[in-house]
């Protein structure tokens, strides 16, 4: 009986996928992570061009299960200004945003996750709707968020967009020419997050 019942759970593990916790980190030549928020002036974009992620998941190479841990950190001075062309702005409205983030102090903002709440497949792609605690110039605050996830090419890719508001972190709208242009408080973070086996 023993080894009828031990033959039986090696067949029925070798018959199913290959599930495994899997250890990813970013590729941020293949991911994209931009801000876009408004003023008194026009609608403005910048993009954050020095990040880094690690990501622990559990799927196989065309399933999703689970999100066992991720973290995310990216380096504040890395924040440009970008025309609708995807040229950059003069540095000198770049340093608005950093002296604003209070950068010399708070060079990096990261996210660690602390909760997934809800993975749901939605044909090849899954909606995940996640929970954690974004840190942005000294201020550490919880955020949740909706993203779409999908298996691709041995990793995993998501993308969504994250609201938030700048005061919330002790952040004072960034200006310009004086004051007599005035950015609004409220801004939002679209990312497309691409995660790939460590080597």
């Amino acid at each position: 009986m023993f080894f009828r019942t031990l033959y039986t759970h090696i067949l029925v593990c070798l018959l199913l996928p290959a599930t495994a916790q899997t250890a990813l980190v970013l590729n941020p030549k293949s991911s994209k992570l931009t801000i876009t928020g408004t003023s008194s002036l026009h609608d403005w974009q910048c993009t954050v061009e020095q990040y880094t992620g690690v990501l622990q998941a559990v799927y196989t190479s065309n399933e999703f299960s689970d999100i066992r841990s991720l973290s995310f950190s990216a380096t504040v001075n890395s924040i440009r200004s970008i025309k609708e062309d995807g040229s950059y702005y003069e540095k000198g409205m770049d340093k608005n945003v950093y002296r604003a983030m209070k950068s010399d102090q708070h060079p990096s903002l990261t996210f660690s996750l602390s909760k997934v709440n809800s993975i749901t497949p939605a044909g090849r792609e899954y909606q995940i709707q996640v929970t954690g605690n974004l840190r942005m110039a000294g201020v550490t605050k919880p955020v949740s968020f909706s993203a779409v996830g999908r298996v691709e090419q041995g990793g995993m890719v998501f993308e969504g967009k994250v609201p938030l508001k700048m005061t919330d972190y002790s952040i004072d709208p960034p200006t310009a020419l004086f004051g007599t242009i005035k950015t609004g408080n409220e801004v939002d973070v679209h990312f497309k997050m691409v995660f790939q086996p460590s080597k």
